[in-house]
């Protein structure tokens, strides 16, 4: 049974672990830290889209060989 106390300025939840697949408590740690940081951010949304922009650029640059494109006729 999943048990949860809150207290001043934090919250404790446990988890029984029995049952559960490899990795998934590590899954579930990940997002939950991941929303604090979301959370606490200071990113706009436009300085986010451009930062967004810049990662896919990025990607593109360092895959691009992967996916040969085809010639236009």
């Amino acid at each position: 049974m999943v048990s949860v106390v809150a207290g001043k300025g934090e919250i404790r939840v446990s988890i029984p672990t029995a049952g559960m697949p490899r990795g998934a408590a590590d899954a579930l740690l990940g997002w939950l830290r991941a929303e604090v940081v979301a959370r606490q951010s200071q990113l706009t949304e436009d300085k986010a889209w451009i930062l967004a922009e810049d990662v896919k650029a990025d990607w593109w640059e360092q895959n691009k060989t992967r996916f040969p494109l085809k010639k236009a006729r």
